[in-house]
């Protein structure tokens, strides 16, 4: 797959308890990509996913599996859904089986397929 620029992420690092304390708020809500970091930096994403109420801590719970994580804090559950749906369907990551679902109480649909 060809590199994709994603400029709503923050800049992929090793997925690292130290680098989650670092950057990641705790407490917010956000989305994620894992994957693996080339020499040159740039990222091959496996898996794309979102955290509602804490990123920091949904991103520890991957610690060991993946080397490398890029990220970004949203406002609302909503809004993190719109952007995990967006890099979902630009991605297209390997280790997601399945659309991401939308957050609890959510009616609005995908932006990309109308899901």
């Amino acid at each position: 797959m060809p590199a994709v620029s994603i400029p709503d992420l923050v800049d992929p690092m090793s997925l690292t308890e130290e680098n989650i304390v670092a950057s990641v708020p705790q407490r917010s809500p956000g989305v994620y990509v894992l994957g693996v970091l080339n020499a040159g930096q740039v990222m091959s994403v496996s898996y794309v996913g979102r955290s509602d109420d804490n990123l920091a801590a949904k991103l520890r719970r991957h610690i060991g599996n993946y080397p490398a994580f890029a990220f970004s804090v949203r406002a609302t559950p909503a809004e993190a859904y719109a952007l995990e749906c967006t890099l979902y369907h630009q991605l297209q990551p390997s280790r997601n089986s399945t659309h991401p679902r939308r957050p609890a109480n959510e009616a609005s649909p995908c932006p990309v397929c109308g899901r």
